[in-house]
């Protein structure tokens, strides 16, 4: 499948395949070795076909690892044939005991130690990922090593774990999935033409900042034109995009406050933190890896913008048209600033509350529906437009069942 759609495949696998071996392997000691012909199969040829090339030692190692780690899920069953026969022991050690005794009263299972034996394996699960993954670091340049931490951030690998649903669009084609996973490893894209039109030498630095085609306003569009949907589906009222600001003289506002007669807003709504407060939002996309930002870290870089857009807007907002504002920032790797996550959290409770939804599932809809919106625009930058328009596809928000994109709820990933 991997050769028709690799999307399909990847989720397939990663969903589906790839969890068949896990029963044989907690229940069933010392089987390691019999895993080598697949995970030879699964180096070889599963990982090629779906990237389009061979990979090294040290990016196998690297997509051993969860989508958090900024790994691709594609474990090793060599490797985790024994840890998943120990953990399944101890699990079940009680509860095996209980059997071994043939005591059916259950009210003398421990359950509270079953629990606390799982997170015990949890946390050190998350030990030896946290290891493995400052370990393939170390052996990475450090630019690529930056866009590894990049693509830890929450939200930036929805992309990944969400189920590719056409009616929602979270289908890419073959070419933009492997698209996406060299921007994912800052990894050269493949078949592009060598120069921009613009006289420039082409390579992903440049494809994303590069203003000739609009694609860099195309990508600042469609987020504001989701954050709108949002706003909608959240029950806020007068939402608007583009508000034109109240013209001012602005005497009495601190240099380097926006003055201008035309000075718009990217998207205004009454009702997200207050019932008659008018919140004004400005979306900000930018690229970590530009002259200006790769010599700051993730965490800097969002303040640095957030702080820019507050300077440029923030009194003016408060000071004349009384309402309040957020700076929403975002990363063409996926992440968002600290104001950005809070809104989105804002709107999912509110979203839950209205549609009786369960709140982690809503969150969930929001970083993934943004992931899919922000990388599509981003691809669109590395080719240009390409195939149909997926908005006329697309489910209405109104119309979405949240709970769409899988959660993670055992002890192993």
């Amino acid at each position: 499948s991997s050769g028709i759609n690799a999307e399909y495949g990847y989720s397939a696998y990663t969903k589906g395949l790839a969890h068949r071996w896990k029963y044989v392997q907690r229940t069933i000691p010392e089987i390691s070795q019999l895993f080598i012909p697949l995970e030879s199969t699964i180096r070889d040829v599963f990982i090629p076909k779906l990237l389009g090339r061979q990979i090294s030692e040290c990016e196998r190692n690297l997509f051993k690892l969860p989508v958090r780690y900024g790994g691709m899920g594609i474990q090793d069953p060599v490797e985790n044939a024994d840890k998943e026969y120990n953990a399944s022991k101890s699990i079940t050690k009680e509860l095996t005991e209980l059997m071994c005794k043939q005591d059916t009263n259950l009210s003398n299972y421990d359950r509270t130690k079953m629990i606390s034996t799982k997170q015990f394996i949890r946390t050190c699960r998350e030990i030896e990922f946290e290891r493995a993954f400052q370990d393939v670091k170390g052996k990475l340049s450090e630019e690529k090593a930056r866009f590894l931490d990049l693509s830890r951030e929450k939200g930036s690998y929805a992309w990944l774990t969400a189920l590719p649903l056409k009616a929602h669009g979270f289908v890419l084609n073959k070419e933009g999935f492997r698209d996406a996973i060299c921007l994912r490893y800052n990894w050269a894209v493949p078949g592009i033409p060598r120069q921009c039109v613009c006289g420039i030498q082409n390579n992903n630095d440049h494809l994303l900042i590069c203003k000739r085609g609009g694609y860099v306003h195309i990508r600042h569009d469609a987020l504001v034109q989701t954050e709108s949907d949002l706003l909608h589906e959240a029950g806020c009222k007068d939402v608007r995009t583009e508000q034109q600001l109240i013209p001012t003289r602005g005497d009495h506002l601190r240099r380097g406050t926006e003055k201008g007669d035309n000075a718009r807003m990217d998207v205004a709504a009454t009702g997200v933190y207050g019932r008659m407060e008018r919140t004004y939002f400005d979306v900000r996309v930018t690229y970590p890896n530009s002259q200006s930002n790769k010599s700051i870290t993730p965490k800097q870089l969002y303040q640095k913008h957030e702080l820019e857009k507050k300077a440029k807007y923030e009194e003016r907002i408060l000071e004349v048209e009384k309402g309040s504002f957020c700076p929403l920032v975002y990363s063409t790797t996926g992440g968002v600033g600290n104001l950005c996550e809070k809104h989105h959290k804002r709107l999912a409770r509110l979203i839950a509350e209205k549609r009786k939804e369960d709140y982690p599932g809503v969150i969930r809809y929001i970083r993934t529906k943004l992931r899919f919106v922000l990388l599509r625009t981003v691809l669109m930058s590395l080719r240009g437009t390409r195939g149909k328009a997926y908005d006329k596809e697309n489910t209405k928000l109104s119309d979405v069942s949240f709970g769409l994109i899988p959660q993670s709820i055992f002890y192993e990933v």
